[in-house]
């Protein structure tokens, strides 16, 4: 009996665990890549080189495969449509359209009156100007391409409008500055019957606008989880989403404010690979593939740290050993600030994370 073949748009990291999932629930993958070296090449089973613009690779992948899957939400919709069966794509266009654009994300959670920062649209010096006079402290952020603090920087009351406004170069928003005590992220799934499932919550620490560390189980309120969770079915939901999404929230003293969107697996549930019954990654493969979705169970508490740019270099010698699981991702290149591994110590599972 032949395999199902999971194509995957995107050959980074997230896309070498995908394919670790695949295989480990019996399934082959087949990655589409521009690059010609990525560090999923060696795990998919697999594997076109091909620009996202290439109508004719595309489709000849598409229908090599029988679904199609992506590791990152800026795959181009041009690429989309050249696949004539969308029935294939799993998570649907829906999802790539809504968190390709952070302002079209804010107003598909406005609709759902769920709570989000305060934030301007601009279009002009003016709105930066009336954002200085609303905000006591803002944030401007690119509407596009925006990840790990990429297209991003602060805004005071003293910053000239009209030099702010030159200094942006892609369609921008301006979003007020939240005190929040801590923020934390919600790994949530959903298959092709609806059934719904959500991974523990863990908590998020950034350095440099970077996650640096995950951990959980992570000390929240009963009112505290259930909002979360809630907010999250709601999105995953409305989107008619299958597999895995990712839904970060700042949590305040006294409200739960949603960040942003991913339509994937997410750097911050890296830990699942280890701690739980089922990954973030074979639950995704799962729903993709038109399986029953798991109820995660927690088997270790766990912390998950990111090796970033030469910190790598720190980590080459080390092994595993039975409670520290290592992940180096075979980058070719160490860079500032890119995310070269990550790092999971595992706990025993009733030990709680507090602030």
């Amino acid at each position: 009996m032949l395999k199902p073949i999971i194509g995957i748009l995107g050959g980074g990291q997230l896309g070498m665990m995908l394919c670790d999932a695949a295989k480990k629930i019996g399934l082959e993958t087949h990655t589409f890549c521009p690059d010609d070296e990525f560090p999923s090449k060696s795990k998919s089973t697999y594997f076109t080189i091909g620009e996202y613009t290439d109508e004719k690779k595309v489709i000849k992948f598409s229908n090599e495969v029988d679904f199609i899957t992506y590791e990152f939400e800026n795959i181009p919709i041009k690429t989309i449509d050249f696949i004539k069966d969308k029935e294939k794509i799993r998570p649907g266009k829906l999802s790539l359209l809504l968190t390709q654009d952070r302002l079209v994300e804010k107003e598909f959670l406005e609709k759902l009156n769920i709570p989000i920062a305060p934030y301007k649209v601009i279009r002009n010096s003016n709105d930066i100007s009336s954002a200085q006079s609303e905000f006591t402290n803002s944030i401007v952020k690119t509407r596009t391409l925006g990840y790990d603090g990429k297209g991003q920087f602060s805004l005071s009351k003293s910053d000239n409008p009209d030099e702010v406004f030159k200094k942006i170069k892609n369609k921008s928003i301006v979003e007020k500055k939240i005190p929040f005590e801590f923020e934390v992220s919600v790994i949530i799934a959903r298959d092709k019957k609806n059934n719904l499932s959500y991974f523990p919550i863990g908590r998020n620490i950034h350095e440099n606008h970077i996650l640096k560390y995950t951990y959980t189980p992570f000390d929240l309120s009963k009112t505290q989880t259930e909002e979360l969770i809630n907010y999250s079915k709601m999105i995953i939901s409305e989107l008619n989403h299958i597999g895995v999404l990712a839904v970060e929230f700042f949590v305040t003293k006294n409200k739960i404010l949603v960040n942003e969107i991913a339509p994937r697996v997410h750097n911050s549930g890296h830990w699942t690979i280890d701690a739980c019954n089922v990954s973030q990654f074979e639950q995704h493969m799962i729903c993709v593939s038109g399986g029953k979705i798991k109820k995660p169970l927690l088997k270790y508490s766990a912390q998950m740290t990111n090796i970033i740019g030469d910190e790598i270099y720190e980590w080459y010698d080390k092994n595993n050993t039975y409670n520290v699981k290592i992940y180096l991702y075979n980058k070719n290149e160490v860079k500032k600030g890119r995310k070269m591994g990550h790092v999971t110590e595992l706990f025993d599972k009733d030990r709680t994370f507090k602030d």
